[in-house]
């Protein structure tokens, strides 16, 4: 996976240097190339972590006719089967690429190939025939695609920071700062102005002689929700199949896989199948590394569980002991995560990944927003409690006292029965900063999931609660997390549980397949019954990689914050109340909520040394215009 960048110029004065800046800011994500092509006043720009097919070849921006060119960021696990496809078609290929076979695919099949794509993707193909551009994202947004957008500029880009060069300068959205980061995922939204998020699941196509822009959906997951037995074994052995092959699919590379595990069961099962997949020799073994990654935190409670697997399997581990970080350090970490939220771990985690000579490890997220993380249990018991009133409301109209009467005693109720619960979907945009920033109202006028408002009507409210969480915001924001902690490091993270098969199946599956015999995803457990010891398959807890936590009764951190809030640049920044701010940190009042605001002044200051590093970098070159032209 890489990084893509473009620029469209409205008022045609093309600015060659900003691609190229661009492309240096991207360098984490690609750091094998990097490439640039100007097709009138459209720049595209691409740094290339090298996957498949290490040659130049694989080099770009990308054409084998001259017509189509592409930048891509991503993978595309079943390319060899569209590749076989496209060959009885005639079509010709130059090298090993999975770009090559996408680039085809769209000659071919037009927007409709992204429904064949197995795998998770950013991209923008230039036709330079019918003058167009389309920018296409994945349908469940694991890789990011953001837009910049004002009078001058149309721009696209894997992160935000490259957005910094257009101006030399990015600004918060005042309405957006002090809302949930997961909120914002939501709507596509991000914190600064003129930015925002291209939905999963949906492409922009740009007319390059008008600059119109229409936004299409591609992607419809509810039209593809398989047909699911109502037998538990039979979907268990259908789930573990489903899983199998995925993981499978995700070990087609030209350079070093490993893994990482925890001990938890999500972890533990995709370590699980990448030995089961080894011992039934279906993997390269010069290029995969079985020797998990484990990280060593403070207060892990699998860690014995992690180490016991891997001497079941016979794999030799690698124990990592998450430091502390210095707060100092703040800066620099979360202006390459972008993000206020403090996930050093997993920044640490695939740092070890890199400095251990990997470019690939797969791993076991994202089951939890499928199969029923435990924060979920809840509304996904919403449908019991519907039922039971609405069975009860059928007895009070249709029964006879006796039955009435055997209902209360059965389920223990009495006569203060409450209504169902109805589905809302609405995102918490309570603004934190309120007290210091005058804010803007957020505008809650579009979230991803009123497109599917209508549709989802006749379904459960679980399924309904399901699709909320993973495809219209929750999910992304997590997915979020770990390319940035992952690619910052030049690491590619490919998640067997992200698999359309897998991920469709577990939402269209029903909650008592989900959570059975008192267990939270009981199909998972049930699915590994042969293959995972008791002690990871009963575990009771749910644990993951927890974000960074400074204690501010120190005086230590606490002098820190009071460092940020007099520097000059925070002080003159007019959008929020130096005053107030100044007065609630010198009696130790709200500490928590200044630092985070501390956090997004520190990340646009990451982004801005990075930038001038970069623009003093160039100066000094004697050429920076390594441009294609086409």
């Amino acid at each position: 996976m890489c990084g893509i960048n473009g620029i469209l110029f409205k008022k045609n004065n093309v600015e060659f240097e900003k691609i190229y800046t661009m492309n240096k800011m991207l360098q984490h994500r690609g750091p094998d190339q990097s490439g640039s092509m100007q097709h009138n006043n459209l720049l595209l720009g691409h740094t290339r972590l090298s996957i498949l097919d290490l040659s130049e070849k694989g080099s770009q921006p990308m054409s084998n006719d001259g017509r189509y060119w592409i930048i891509y960021n991503g993978e595309v696990y079943n390319y060899l089967e569209i590749k076989e496809e496209l060959l009885s078609k005639n079509y010709k290929f130059y090298s090993s690429t999975d770009t090559e076979v996408v680039l085809n695919a769209y000659a071919e099949w037009g927007e409709k190939c992204f429904e064949k794509f197995n795998g998770e993707w950013a991209l923008a193909i230039l036709d330079k025939k019918e003058n167009n551009l389309i920018i296409s994202r994945d349908g469940i947004g694991y890789k990011p695609c953001y837009i910049f957008e004002n009078e001058e500029f149309f721009s696209f880009s894997s992160e935000i920071k490259p957005f910094f060069c257009l101006k030399k300068s990015l600004n918060f959205n005042s309405a957006n700062l002090g809302i949930a980061s997961e909120s914002l995922f939501y709507s596509s939204n991000t914190i600064f102005e003129n930015v925002s998020q291209l939905t999963q699941g949906r492409l922009i196509k740009i007319d390059l002689k008008t600059n119109k822009k229409h936004l299409i959906r591609w992607d419809f997951p509810l039209s593809k929700l398989p047909k699911i037995s109502p037998s538990y074994k039979e979907n268990s052995e259908n789930y573990f199949d489903l899983l199998y092959q995925s993981t499978k699919l995700r070990l087609r590379s030209d350079v070093a896989v490993g893994t990482s595990l925890s001990g938890g069961l999500d972890s533990s099962a995709i370590f699980c199948l990448l030995n089961v997949l080894d011992s039934n020799n279906e993997t390269d073994q010069t290029k995969l590394n079985l020797s998990p990654i484990i990280i060593d935190y403070k207060d892990m409670k699998s860690k014995k569980e992690a180490l016991q697997l891997s001497q079941i399997y016979k794999r030799k581990s690698l124990v990592i002991n998450d430091k502390e970080e210095s707060i100092e350090d703040t800066k620099k970490i979360i202006s390459k995560l972008e993000t206020a939220e403090e996930f050093f771990m997993q920044y640490n985690l695939y740092r070890a990944q890199k400095e251990r000579g990997l470019k690939i490890s797969i791993d076991g997220h994202g089951s939890d927003e499928f199969l029923g993380y435990p924060h979920f249990m809840p509304e996904l018991s919403v449908d019991i409690y519907n039922n039971l009133i609405n069975n009860y409301n059928a007895i009070i109209a249709f029964g006879n006292d006796n039955a009435k009467m055997k209902f209360k005693k059965l389920f223990g109720l009495n006569d203060n029965i409450s209504n169902e619960i109805s589905f809302k979907a609405t995102p918490n945009t309570t603004n934190y900063f309120n007290e210091y920033i005058d804010h803007k109202e957020y505008d809650i006028s579009y979230q991803i999931i009123n497109e599917d408002i209508e549709n989802l009507d006749d379904y459960s409210y679980s399924l309904k609660f399901t699709y909320l969480i993973s495809y219209c915001g929750w999910f992304q924001f997590f997915l979020n997390k770990w390319d940035r902690a992952s690619m910052t490091n030049s690491i590619e993270v490919r998640m067997p549980f992200l698999d359309p098969s897998v991920r469709l199946f577990g939402l269209a599956l029903n909650t008592e397949h989900k959570i059975k015999n008192s267990k939270s995803k009981s199909i998972l457990r049930d699915s590994f019954a042969k293959y995972l010891p008791q002690s990871i398959l009963s575990q009771n807890y749910k644990q993951g990689l927890t974000q960074h936590k400074f204690d501010f009764n120190s005086s230590k951190y606490l002098d820190f914050v009071k460092l940020i809030v007099s520097e000059k640049n925070f002080r003159e920044n007019h959008l929020w109340d130096i005053k107030k701010i100044s007065n609630d940190i010198k009696q130790n009042k709200n500490v928590n909520k200044i630092w985070r605001l501390c956090k997004y002044y520190l990340m646009l200051e990451g982004f801005k040394e990075n930038f001038e590093s970069i623009d003093n970098s160039i100066k000094h070159e004697e050429s920076f215009n390594h441009l294609r032209e086409s």
